[in-house]
């Protein structure tokens, strides 16, 4: 089952920041010279193993959608969308949807990971680090979420004891009120 997509709406706050420092690709050919630089460049190569074993992925120009998009296959960029952040974007989906499958969240920590190697490998130190500076901002996590560790038993049961002393002691001053 596929994760739910909780980060979509806050990662789309920090995109624009993006888009300002971003050349335009006003033809799809503009944007299919794009992919293939992004797709040869050795720095995805070795960030992206799984991805580059792939055909390239198809661009397509966006007719008959409501917005851009990508897939494992390929992406399809609107005209009002064709520049380099958009066009990122939409191959880190591609990108993701390759390293990872389709189970994981649309725009997830695994998504966000992507994008910003993505930004820092083709628009420069600059543009990476105002994405993430946003990304921080508005709480979007890109770095995997940390494991906790399993509690052993002694530490569990000194745990419970302290919070029956606890309750016993709420309890007793709501009584007493």
């Amino acid at each position: 089952m596929r994760e739910r997509d909780t980060q979509r709406a806050r990662l789309y706050l920090c995109d624009p920041v993006l888009v300002m420092l971003a050349k335009p690709l006003p033809k799809v050919v503009d944007v299919e010279r794009y992919t293939k630089k992004v797709f040869a460049s050795k720095r995805v190569q070795a960030a992206f193993p799984r991805s580059a074993r792939w055909l390239l992925p198809r661009v397509g120009d966006g007719r008959r959608r409501r917005s851009s998009c990508g897939w494992s296959g390929g992406i399809s960029i609107k005209l009002c969308h064709r520049n380099e952040a958009i066009v990122l974007h939409e191959l880190a989906h591609t990108i993701c949807q390759r390293e990872y499958g389709s189970n994981v969240a649309g725009h997830g920590w695994q998504f966000c990971s992507i994008y910003l190697k993505l930004a820092l490998y083709m628009m420069g130190r600059e543009a990476h680090d105002a994405l993430k500076k946003e990304m921080k901002v508005n709480r979007v996590r890109f770095t995997e979420p940390r494991k906790r560790k399993p509690m052993d038993p002694e530490a569990r049961a000194a745990l419970i004891a302290r919070l029956a002393a606890y309750r016993a002691t709420a309890t007793a001053a709501l009584v007493q009120q």
